[in-house]
């Protein structure tokens, strides 16, 4: 599925990524919630990204849907800091829902053209959100495996295959540029002052380790480093929230039996 012409347009390879003027959607519906309320930051981005991730139905997308899209769109050959078009990406986000929607049973539906605008909104808002922001190849691998469902072991181990060399090591340069737009997820939702990206986020993770490798990588699960402590808590509340819902189910499903 391609969005229609009258919805969000090219800007053009390399460009910034900016819409238009007019708040985009997701984020007056993200206002409504009244998050700004919680007094934590990190629960406070951890809730609203969640917020995000749910409303765009992304948690319901692993990082191996991700991967699979993003190669069927012949990103993987192309370099990581080269600029796309808005109409590719469209085209990319398009087909995760179209095949998220083929997947689902027929008692759990979704709207994909809805859910691929939101997200895609949201991805643009994210870009922008940094002055004079270019929609790359890493700005999408990037933010589409921060923010989508699954596990988040599978997404670092991701992760460290697109930031570490052929040697298994990771190679500093690439994890910057790869937590200088994971980073703009949390500034695209006002939490930029907490967990905006800065020239030293990818010395402080591991400030101490001259070679990370891809099990210390990990470690990142257990003892995040500041700029990240609120996608692990992101995870504990998918987790929970999974756990409850699954309760609730069992519960109903007993309650049938007994009466």
């Amino acid at each position: 599925m391609v969005m229609e012409e009258g919805g969000l347009r090219d800007r053009g390879r390399g460009t910034p990524a900016t819409v238009d003027s007019e708040p985009r959607q997701i984020l007056v519906e993200l206002g409504e919630q009244n998050l700004d309320a919680i007094c934590l930051s990190t629960y406070r981005t951890a809730c609203k990204l969640r917020f995000i991730q749910k409303r765009c139905n992304l948690h319901l997308i692993d990082i191996y849907n991700v991967i699979e899209a993003v190669r069927d769109a012949g990103l993987n050959a192309v370099e990581l800091h080269a600029g796309i078009s808005v109409t590719r990406l469209e085209n990319l986000v398009s087909s995760l829902f179209n095949q998220l929607s083929k997947r689902l049973p027929t008692t759990h539906t979704i709207d994909p053209r809805e859910s691929a605008i939101l997200l895609v909104e949201f991805l643009l808002a994210a870009v922008d959100s940094e002055p004079d922001s270019r929609l790359t190849v890493l700005s999408v691998k990037a933010m589409l495996a921060t923010l989508c469902g699954g596990k988040l072991l599978d997404k670092l181990r991701y992760v460290f295959s697109q930031v570490s060399d052929s040697s298994g090591v990771l190679v500093q340069s690439k994890f910057d540029s790869f937590l200088r737009e994971a980073l703009k997820l949390p500034s695209a939702v006002h939490e930029g002052p907490s967990f905006g990206y800065t020239h030293t986020s990818a010395r402080s993770c591991f400030h101490q380790q001259k070679r990370v490798m891809l099990n210390m990588f990990l470690d990142i699960v257990a003892d995040p480093p500041q700029c990240l402590v609120w996608l692990p808590l992101m995870h504990r509340m998918a987790n929970v929230e999974h756990g409850a819902n699954r309760h609730t189910h069992t519960n109903i499903h007993t309650n049938i039996h007994l009466n």
